[in-house]
């Protein structure tokens, strides 16, 4: 599992001229079953996507194409972890 913390480069409006764009990345890669959570980070400054039955290198493929990435408002710092404990309805963690 990999936790991708995006923090935004540019000022929040900046950011938001892309955020369609961004929704849209999203939504195609939790479709295609690569992301499995995503969402802001309160006060805003950037979000969080949780990442599973992926590896290292198609999670830096994924991020080249994020719309924040390749416009430059956004990073992400990228964290791998090994789950060993997932409550009910959530064993997709252990992907």
């Amino acid at each position: 599992m990999f936790l991708l913390l995006g923090r935004y480069l540019k000022p929040v409006d900046e950011v938001e001229v892309h955020l369609e764009a961004h929704r849209g990345w999203v939504r195609a890669n939790a479709e295609a079953g690569r992301i499995i959570a995503a969402g802001r980070e309160e006060p805003l400054r950037g979000g969080v996507l949780v990442a599973t039955g992926v590896t290292r290198d198609q999670v830096d493929e994924m991020i080249a194409a994020d719309p924040y990435v390749t416009e430059g408002v956004a990073e992400y710092d990228v964290r791998e972890y090994h789950v060993v404990l997932a409550a009910p309805g959530a064993e997709a963690l252990q992907a």
